[in-house]
């Protein structure tokens, strides 16, 4: 099942969805995973390199890179940018159970389980139940720093740490005057791919970040940004049908 009954119109409705096999990185795509593309001259240098110089920062996710960087990645990887049910469906669903979860680790938060945004040095939005710095990183967070709160396929970080890239293009469904078409409402029961990209320049997100409290590291929130757009909260990681 994809989107969510209780979550915001573009969460909505909840349908369910028929995916192919499909194979998902671990982990978000790191500042040294991100280097070794760009020494070989087939991915741009991150458009800040603040972190991407700090070796403190190497093993934390690529930021600064945009949905085309992200593309660029993962095709030199022979890979792919997962699609936002491919991306949902790894993060939530327990194939053993049928059933699907509100986060990666079940259906109440745990700030500990992931890296959210919960200190006040950066902004006054604290994460609900939330002490101050409950998940003991100010910033991001090395890749794979939260083995409990790992999704039901053994998949890390998809709640917090950054947002990450997926391939749909999106166009926001307006809860007031309904003049645009709801995709979820009509989208393919087998192997969704989003809206038609030629009619839009913003591109999903999913899985929330140490600095935005949009959210709140749910699995079926989407956030949208312009696909050239980079922000120091937003990373990718890549899939393969291999």
């Amino acid at each position: 099942m994809m989107g969510s009954e209780t979550g915001l119109k573009d969460e909505q409705p909840a349908h369910k969805v028929r995916l192919d096999a499909f194979w998902m990185d671990k982990t978000e795509v790191t500042n040294d995973m991100y280097r070794l593309c760009v020494e070989d001259g087939s991915c741009k240098s991150p458009s800040t390199t603040t972190y991407y110089d700090d070796q403190e920062f190497a093993n934390h996710p690529v930021v600064f890179v945009s949905w085309v960087d992200a593309t660029n990645y993962c095709t030199w990887a022979g890979r792919r940018l997962p699609t936002e049910a491919e991306w949902e469906k790894a993060a939530t669903w327990n194939a053993s159970t049928n059933q699907k979860t509100v986060y990666p680790w079940g259906n109440d938060y745990g700030c500990k389980l992931g890296n959210f945004d919960d200190e006040t040095q950066l902004d006054a939005s604290l994460m609900p139940n939330t002490e101050i710095s409950c998940d003991g990183f100010v910033k991001s967070s090395p890749a794979g720093s939260f083995p409990n709160g790992a999704s039901p396929y053994g998949v890390l970080d998809m709640g917090g740490n950054v947002w990450e890239w997926v391939h749909d293009a999106f166009i926001e469904v307006d809860p007031l005057s309904g003049t645009v078409q709801n995709y979820y409402a009509i989208s393919p029961y087998e192997n969704p791919t989003g809206v038609d990209p030629a009619i839009t320049e913003y591109r999903v997100m999913r899985g929330g970040s140490w600095n935005f409290m949009f959210g709140f590291g749910r699995s079926a929130y989407r956030l949208w940004y312009g696909k050239d757009d980079v922000y120091d909260g937003v990373g990718f990681r890549c899939a393969s049908s291999e």
